[in-house]
């Protein structure tokens, strides 16, 4: 499975769905696009940019599990494309794989420090040229990813809405 690296984060020009842009760093540097949630896209935009929270979030979290319990991610393998939905693995020290989204999976891989993969068969389909592709950035030159932490930082239960009626 040839390795991919984290180009960027940021919206889809076309559909304004927010994306993680998977460069693959060797080859033709095809770029696989998975869409990702709001907070999968913020949670890597700051892994990248090396922002954390004053509490760990859900992804922090989950490191700090693993290494409780003696294990390290070695690798995120993203390994199918079926239905329009990126299928992934984590793959810990001890051999163990453990299904997972791929947004978090990627997420959990730039927190940790872990090699990300591609199966060929998903950049075959999937891997597009990466002049083709265009995605506004997510980040510090907005300031979108810094207002967005400091409201977290000093949020209440009184600054979202109920559930919905």
């Amino acid at each position: 499975m040839p390795q991919v690296r984290v180009k960027a984060v940021g919206t889809d020009a076309a559909t304004t769905d927010r994306v993680v842009l998977l460069e693959e760093t060797s080859g033709a540097g095809r770029i696989v696009v998975v869409a990702v949630g709001e907070a999968e896209a913020l949670a890597a935009a700051a892994a990248l940019e090396g922002v954390q929270s004053a509490r760990p979030g859900t992804h922090r979290l989950i490191g700090a599990v693993l290494r409780a319990a003696g294990r390290r991610l070695v690798r995120v393998r993203v390994h199918t494309l079926r239905d329009a939905v990126f299928h992934a693995e984590l793959d810990l020290d001890d051999g163990t794989r453990v299904d997972s989204r791929t947004s978090d999976a990627v997420v959990l891989a730039l927190l940790l420090g872990a090699d990300i993969v591609v199966a060929d068969a998903v950049l075959t389909v999937a891997g597009v040229d990466p002049s083709t592709v265009v995605v506004e950035g997510l980040g510090s030159g907005s300031g979108e990813l810094e207002a967005f932490r400091r409201f977290l930082d000093t949020a209440t239960p009184d600054d979202f809405d109920g559930p919905p009626r």
